[in-house]
Parts: C-alpha cells; sequence; structure tokens
C-alpha cells in the first residue's frame, strides 16, 4: 500500500449497501508510512491520566462477549478504567494477559488521540492476535480491539470507523455511503492507499488518518506527499464535515453508554467477588451515543499489509 513501508489496511467484515467500491487507483508514488507516523506522534501526544483496577469477578459485558466470542477465558482479562484529565468520564479497558499490547500501550496510544474524537470509542480491549496478521478491529458498538501495540496511525483509522457510524447522525450512516462523501471521492483521481480502494468504509478511515496528519503536522500532508492533489477532496471533506471532531483540545462532550458490568463466571459466588463497579455515565455536559438500528452488529477488521 505504501512505497516500501509496512502499511495498514482493513477489510469490513459485515455487508453494507453501498454504491460499489472506490475504483480510483491509490496515490502514486505512496508515501513514507514511517515519517507519516512519527509526524503524528510528534504532535498528538500523550494526555495526562490516572488509572484504577476493578475489583475481582467483574468484566464489562461486551468485553466477556468479545473473549468469549474469540476462545478467550474473561478470567485472564484485567478491567481498569483510565482518567483523562480532558475529559469528566473515565474509560474501561480490557487487557487480556498475553495481550500484545501493554497497559501503558493501551494508555498512551489512546490518549495521544484527540478527546473529542476519542470520545467515539466505548471500551478499549488488548488481546492476543486472533486473526492472521490483523492489527484491530472496531464495532458499531464503539468497542475496539488491538490485537498488538498499534501505531497511532491504525488507532485514529480506527476511531475514524467509529465517527463514520456515529458522528453526523444527520447523514447516511455510514457517512461513507452518503452523497455527500462519494461525490467529493469522484472528484479525485486517487485512492489514499491500496487497502483504501476495498470498500467506502475502508476510504474514509485511511483519508481520517491523513486528514488529522493534514491538520496537526507542521506542512500538512503536502509536506510528505508532494502528490496530495490526487486525494485533496476527500481527505477535506473529512475535515470540512467532523471539524473540531478531529482537532486536540477541548474536553469530550459525547460518549457511549459503558456496556454494563457482569460477572467474568456466570457461577461465581458474590463472596469471591468485589463490588459491583458502577460504570454509569453521570456527567450532565456529556450527551450519549446510540447506536442506530441500520448499523448495529457491523465491525470492521484491519490487518498489516507488507
Amino acid at each position: 500500500m505504501f512505497v516500501k513501508t509496512s502499511a495498514i489496511g482493513c477489510v469490513a467484515a459485515a455487508a453494507l449497501a453501498l454504491a460499489g467500491n472506490p475504483d480510483k487507483p491509490e496515490m502514486n508514488p505512496g508515501w513514507d508510512y514511517g515519517r507519516f507516523e512519527n509526524g503524528l506522534r510528534n504532535n498528538l501526544h500523550p494526555t495526562q491520566s490516572t488509572r484504577d483496577y476493578w475489583g475481582a469477578g467483574w468484566i464489562p459485558k461486551s468485553c466477556k462477549d468479545i473473549a468469549t466470542g474469540h476462545g478467550l477465558n474473561p478470567n485472564d482479562f484485567t478491567i481498569f478504567n483510565v482518567h483523562y484529565d480532558d475529559c469528566q468520564e473515565g474509560w474501561t479497558f480490557c487487557r487480556h494477559k498475553d495481550a500484545g499490547a501493554s497497559e501503558i500501550d493501551m494508555i498512551d496510544i489512546f490518549g495521544r488521540a484527540p478527546v473529542r474524537m476519542r470520545s467515539f470509542i466505548r471500551h478499549l480491549v488488548a488481546t492476543p492476535g486472533l486473526h492472521d496478521g490483523a492489527a484491530a478491529f472496531t464495532y458499531s458498538t464503539g468497542d475496539c480491539v488491538v490485537e498488538s501495540a498499534p501505531d497511532l496511525a491504525v488507532m485514529l483509522h480506527e476511531m475514524s470507523h467509529s465517527l463514520d457510524w456515529h458522528a453526523l447522525p444527520q447523514y447516511t450512516s455510514p457517512f461513507s455511503s452518503s452523497n455527500e462523501w462519494q461525490s467529493n471521492y469522484a472528484q479525485d483521481s486517487n485512492t489514499p492507499t491500496g487497502y483504501g480502494r476495498t470498500n467506502w468504509l475502508e476510504d474514509f478511515a485511511e483519508t481520517g488518518k491523513i486528514g488529522i496528519f493534514d491538520k496537526v503536522v507542521p506542512g500538512g500532508f503536502g509536506g510528505l506527499a508532494g502528490n496530495w492533489k490526487q486525494i485533496f477532496h476527500q481527505y477535506a471533506t473529512y475535515q470540512g464535515y467532523l471539524g473540531d471532531t478531529i482537532l486536540p483540545g477541548g474536553t469530550c462532550n459525547k460518549r457511549f453508554p459503558n456496556s454494563e458490568p457482569v460477572p467474568k463466571n456466570g457461577n461465581s459466588k458474590r463472596a469471591e467477588m468485589g463490588e459491583k463497579p458502577d460504570n454509569t455515565i453521570k456527567s450532565d455536559n456529556i450527551t450519549l451515543i446510540q447506536v442506530r438500528p441500520e448499523i448495529e452488529g457491523q465491525v470492521a477488521i484491519c490487518e498489516h499489509q507488507h
């Protein structure tokens, strides 16, 4: 997908009624993924945070469903809350003992993303590798699973999937299936990456990380890729419709309702368990994001491409 570098792409795992697939060639020449990742990391800085751990025996239901759905034991997961300085509400993370991403990896990479963008992820889940070469996958419920320590570009790609599904409810969902997105795509000569040609979801998510790079890295995307005009209408549309959501600063004002705490074991005795966590969103300043019926059950799976 990129010249002389490893690249990230995603395959949508659920069929969507989109108008065909993006059919324009990938950018030529490609761009240097290492410089791209470094540019993001040098300009999206970690957010101060603290963490605390759930009592024994409890796990968010969605984390338990992900675990059992992939043959993992819920008892092998550590559940902890991360409280970032830029949001009144913490996030609950779920980490398998053999996960490729450490707790520090999870906290750091998630906290580097702009907070209003970060707000469109419900739970971050770290697992061992579940798919051949897979890096991450995101559900339309807002749950994001990472199968290794993710690049920041991967995290922004995953968050872009959730923005596509949820951030622009006044338009067709996903937004990438709308006339607004596809008519702007039609004005460009190329698709950002080869994997972006898979379908409209992936075109949007691959464009997303470029749109953010263009906004936060001095010199913008044009400073990295002289042929930026090949995809300008795509990343300008991403930027224009999402506005401040993709920019650093501010605080969270939208969140998914958290998945309810359930016992890790169905037959656990209360005496063996800690106090049931209260993970409800309590701030009056936060609007709850609801999953639209037409996208319920969707998932996008990202794979490493070399």
